[in-house]
């Protein structure tokens, strides 16, 4: 009774293309579970759910209950705790016995453990309180300064917790000595201690496995192996292993065990702690953190997330019908103690101190929340006057001189945040850390913003951080470089010095912009005054207007940045003279297209063309001739000559005087054609596809005026590209061209081999990897089938004809 109920209150199998549906209706928020409300005010700050419905029926994404948004940012919550306040000491779990007398007084007749899943997750939680008591308030294995901890649930239902404990200094252990004084793996004498020693065997025994049990669920690739690299090596002393991994004393001392039909010993025992094992009487392994890698790898641990399965439901009474596309669903299982476990409320994870996630903003641009409703007028008298807690913080710089012997991320611990009243207050009890949010380089300006704040203390008001030596700097970038807080750019200077020996002009122009890009320079604005004269050294000679040829240098620098998806406002460099025309010069990407050289033997291959060949080619030409749109496909195996026609459409286009792409899924394919590109250069496609993404092309972009004049575009092996990317082509196509027509009303080719190489799905089933195939796009419908089923390969060569039928077994 109770596993159903659970089941269908919160076993629920969540889709991976669907949304969870959390019902609030009229709780109010203190009323709601912490993690829970939390993760809506993420999600609102996030703009994923309108503000206006929290406390009604909201709809949130997938990932938002213990998704990886969550355990990320809880990850970074943790490693705050080990920059503050040191690496972790000991990794502890403690499992769900269903056998402890707590929960087998309390069956009724008949019943089992697996009846009682309230009862399962109401005694672990008793047990897992207690473990906090003497932990935490006893300190049974030290004083602990710092703990994380995380519950999760076996996938046969019953629960766990992995604690992290980070030791006061004078609790920490150091050497092998100290380890041996809380960890023991070895099997207790049975004359000396019978208690410990029956506790022992039946909980902290791993396997057998290996060569004793081959099909054991522990072991893993080829030749199989324990995971767990179980049995351990005997040692008579406790000593650091590689990676300074403790290797405990495990004596061979002759005592031995019998486990499920096979004889153990030492080097089958789980660490554990003898005083925690007897007062629990579970499965509880305790681990000595001893380096930085297995800190990084604890932690991802404790906060990898929820396990996944594939799985499959038919209706009762109902003749299953085989359908590979929906056959399976990707889900996420819930068991019944995990349903009651967050039924009653309790916390699936803590941390202390807790930790506060700091924001950081560019001047005037901190976040505003308001709704369709609100006129701009109500939302800037509304909004002009309250502080965010970046500028609240240089208030409380300004009214108190003892704040500003603080960093920001050192707040907390000193202060309070009041989000009522937006401001800061002295802290008067509990404990709290900091962490500044993350930003990344390629956000320019935000990232430079956020190391300066993580080195400059007391600072009350922007311009505090931009000014050096009471110097005032125009960027946040140029004030960290003049702080030293980042490298200087000698390397790319000499790299530029050397490149100027050899290179033209404009190679040298190419270059800067890639630096610029990459490199990430800290003094932008030093390395184009160091290097312009090379940069411009061929518009100086045909122009005497100092102001002309700068802003020509920069406009070419401009378009090369453009094709790499930045500007030229990004950077510290000088600004354009208006008066010049940006597009004077045209776009780079479309004079590369009109500088690709037909070569005569391309132009003479139409003559060449087999029967299926000649009748592709004279369809896609009759639709470039009468300016018709049209999207094909050419089918055809390896060795027909679909490189071939390719060749003889694009020379034939482009020998006209028009644009003709020549794109391929792959860089092999690409190399093949002239002018040839790989389709996530040529189309921006996104690395991370959903169903309704878009390429990054900007409608004033050089790539899409390309696009736009484009008159044929040839997308070879496009069976290996996913059927999102080439939806998101289409929408992209239809977007900037404005035609809302399959690709924008142009001549597309598309080409390939579905017996070949189909899209890659990482993990994935054969069902996803059917699903992802250009044959189950809503476009394929559209599309113009063409096959080519002569091999000419074959024909040509007599070497070949014979590898290719000796493999097949045709002789």
């Amino acid at each position: 009774m109770y596993r159903c109920i659970a089941t269908t209150i919160c076993g629920r199998y969540v889709h991976k293309d669907r949304d969870i549906t959390v019902a609030l209706l009229s709780i109010k928020p203190k009323k709601i579970r912490s993690d829970l409300y939390q993760g809506i005010v993420d999600c609102v700050n996030a703009g994923e759910v309108e503000p206006s419905r929290v406390g009604q029926r909201v709809v949130l994404p997938a990932s938002f209950i213990g998704g990886p948004r969550d355990m990320r940012r809880r990850f970074l919550d943790a490693m705050t705790l080990v920059q503050d306040d040191g690496k972790p000491d000991i990794f502890l779990t403690l499992t769900c016995n269903p056998s402890w007398p707590e929960i087998e007084s309390e069956l009724k007749y008949g019943q089992t453990t697996q009846d009682r899943p309230d009862l399962v997750s109401r005694v672990f939680r008793a047990k897992l309180e207690d473990l906090k008591e003497q932990l935490l308030k006893k300190h049974l294995l030290g004083v602990v300064r710092a703990y994380v901890y995380v519950v999760e649930f076996q996938k046969r239902g019953l629960p766990h917790a992995h604690f992290l404990l980070i030791m006061t200094s004078e609790h920490k252990m150091s050497n092998p000595d100290q380890y041996d004084k809380l960890v023991c793996a070895e099997i207790p004498d049975p004359k000396m201690y019978p208690k410990m020693h029956e506790i022992v065997v039946k909980h902290m025994m791993h396997g057998p496995c290996g060569h004793l049990r081959p099909k054991s669920p522990c072991m893993k690739g080829d030749p199989a192996e324990c995971r767990w690299r179980y049995p351990r090596q005997f040692n008579q002393v406790t000593t650091q292993g590689k990676d300074s991994y403790p290797l405990y004393r495990r004596r061979n001392n002759g005592i031995q065990v019998d486990v499920r039909g096979n004889t153990l010993d030492n080097r089958w025992v789980v660490p554990y702690n003898p005083k925690l094992l007897m007062m629990f009487n579970c499965h509880m392994n305790v681990e000595i953190c001893s380096s930085i890698k297995s800190v990084k790898y604890a932690f991802k641990y404790v906060y990898k997330g929820h396990d996944k399965q594939v799985v499959h439901i038919d209706q009762d009474g109902a003749e299953p019908i085989i359908n590979e596309i929906t056959r399976y669903q990707d889900a996420r299982y819930v068991s019944p103690p995990e349903a009651i476990w967050r039924i009653f409320s309790f916390a699936l994870s803590q941390i202390h101190p807790s930790v506060m996630a700091l924001h950081l903003h560019l001047p005037n641009q901190h976040f505003v929340r308001f709704s369709d409703n609100d006129t701009m007028t109500d939302i800037v008298e509304r909004e002009k006057d309250k502080s965010s807690m970046l500028t609240a913080f240089f208030d409380m710089n300004k009214k108190h001189n003892t704040a500003r012997q603080y960093l920001y991320k050192e707040f907390p611990k000193y202060f309070t945040w009041n989000p009522k009243d937006r401001c800061w207050n002295f802290r008067r009890k509990g404990k709290m850390r900091g962490r500044l949010v993350s930003a990344n380089p390629a956000e320019g300006e935000r990232y430079y913003l956020r190391i300066l704040l993580s080195h400059v203390k007391g600072p009350t008001c922007f311009e505090d951080l931009y000014k050096v030596n009471n110097i005032l700097h125009p960027t946040f970038r140029k004030a960290a470089t003049e702080r030293g807080l980042i490298e200087t750019d000698d390397i790319l200077s000499q790299c530029f010095t050397e490149a100027s020996l050899f290179q033209f002009p404009g190679a040298l122009r190419r270059l800067f912009a890639t630096i610029l890009i990459y490199c990430e320079p800290g003094d932008v604005r030093k390395l184009w005054d160091d290097h312009y004269t090379s940069l411009s050294e061929d518009y100086r000679q045909r122009c005497e207007s100092v102001e002309r040829v700068q802003s020509m240098v920069l406009l070419d620098i401009a378009l090369f940045l453009k094709s790499m998806g930045k500007d030229l406002g990004d950077f510290d460099l000088p600004i354009v003279n208006t008066t010049i025309n940006l597009e004077s010069k045209g776009h780079r990407e479309v004079q590369e297209e009109y500088s690709v050289v037909v070569e005569d033997e391309h132009l003479r291959a139409k003559d060449s063309l087999n029967i299926d060949q000649k009748t592709a080619y004279d369809e896609i030409m009759r639709h470039v001739d009468y300016n018709l749109p049209g999207v094909f496909f050419i089918d055809g195996p390896g060795g027909t000559g679909k490189t071939f026609l390719y060749k003889a459409l694009l020379a034939e286009v482009r020998s006209r005087g028009l644009i003709a792409l020549a794109t391929a899924t792959s860089g092999a394919a690409a190399n093949n054609m002239p002018g040839g590109r790989t389709s996530h250069s040529r189309f921006k496609i996104p690395i991370n596809l959903d169903n309704n993404s878009i390429c990054n092309i900007k409608q004033q972009s050089g790539a899409a005026k390309l696009l736009c004049l484009a008159k044929i575009i040839i997308w070879d092996e496009s069976t290996m590209a996913h059927r999102q990317a080439v939806e998101a082509v289409d929408r992209t196509m239809q977007d900037i061209t404005n035609v809302s027509l399959p690709f924008g009303g142009k001549i597309m080719i598309l080409g390939g081999d579905f017996r070949q190489v189909l899209p890659v799905v990482r993990r994935g089933t054969r069902a996803q990897i059917v699903d992802s195939s250009l044959r189950m796009s809503p476009l394929w419908p559209l599309i113009i089938k063409m096959r080519l089923t002569i091999n000419m390969r074959a024909l040509a060569d007599p070497w070949f004809s014979d590898f290719f039928n000796t493999s097949w077994g045709w002789r």
